[in-house]
């Protein structure tokens, strides 16, 4: 069993990423699956875990999902790809939600991985609000105004005066410190790469390096 995993803000490309080092993984021989990171089938961010975060109980309730998912994957010979799965759907809702313990809960998640070979991916864009910003324009006035309002009712844009789309630009950016603050003493071996528009070659390139994988166009 080995887990791939893939990170970084709104934009960065890692559903692309993660999709295509999958075909790539399989291309070189391997036994490789991909999940969207709301895919309803996902192994380890089910409904029942997007439950939790209106239940409470989040924290423990993530961290026996990936108890779970490590125990059944522990013997197959199986590449699982998963994009958003170690920060963006658990890291940026406790974030979102001001709960303690982020580095605690990120500490027991790489020791739960560990075992699987597990190592990340993290995309990361040099200015994350410029980053935020060129995404927002990408995206359209839909998808921004659908995660600005959402951001905004969140208790970390309560606390901190995050309103409309330019705290959603903060917000990000204050979400991919955090993320650098968790890489910086990651247990996990972790590959940044830093996003550029224009560079998604290069940054295929660097991460098929990162897993021993050929790059074949």
């Amino acid at each position: 069993m080995t887990l791939w995993l893939v990170e970084g803000l709104p934009g960065a490309g890692k559903t692309t990423l993660a999709e295509n080092l999958c075909a790539l993984a399989r291309k070189s021989g391997y036994a490789a699956v991909w999940y969207l990171e709301e895919s309803i089938d996902h192994p380890v961010h089910g409904q029942s875990l997007k439950q939790a975060r209106n239940d409470g109980g989040f924290v423990k309730a993530c961290l026996d999902s990936w108890q779970q998912f490590a125990e059944k994957a522990t013997n197959d010979e199986v590449i699982h790809v998963l994009e958003g799965s170690a920060f963006q759907s658990t890291v940026r809702f406790m974030m979102e939600e001001e709960l303690l313990g982020i580095e605690k809960y990120y500490a027991r998640f790489e020791e739960i991985v560990s075992p699987l070979a597990a190592r990340v991916v993290y995309l990361r864009p040099k200015d994350a609000i410029e980053h935020s910003q060129l995404t927002s324009l990408s995206r359209g006035n839909v998808w921004t105004r659908k995660v600005s309002s959402y951001l905004e009712k969140t208790a970390y844009s309560k606390s901190h005066g995050l309103i409309g789309t330019s705290g959603m630009h903060r917000f990000w950016a204050d979400y991919s410190l955090l993320c650098d603050r968790i890489v910086r003493t990651s247990a996990l071996p972790v590959k940044t790469i830093n996003v550029k528009p224009g560079e998604r070659e290069r940054h295929s390139a660097e991460t098929a390096n990162f897993f021993g994988l050929e790059l074949r166009t």
